[in-house]
């Protein structure tokens, strides 16, 4: 890997951290609401309970696929 490659994946990889870290929580307080009974609705408001627990599940899991993904590149051996 060339030293350029090796700089612009350690800005990726700081790039991806900070945005994690800014957004990681974007859906918890909705989620802690919802799990404190704050909204009301019956069916509806099961189904977006449910909705907004995948979508936090599926932002974690891309944020952390995101890193990985990016620390394996560096960490890869020369061939």
């Amino acid at each position: 890997m060339k030293e350029s490659d090796a700089a612009h994946l350690q800005f990726l990889l700081a790039r991806i951290q900070h945005l994690s870290d800014e957004h990681w929580h974007a859906f918890t307080s909705s989620r802690r609401a919802m799990d404190d009974h704050a909204w009301v609705g019956g069916a509806s408001s099961r189904r977006f309970a449910a909705e907004l627990e995948r979508n936090d599940a599926a932002l974690h899991a891309a944020l952390r696929r995101a890193l990985q993904l990016v620390q394996d590149e560096l960490h890869r051996p020369l061939l």
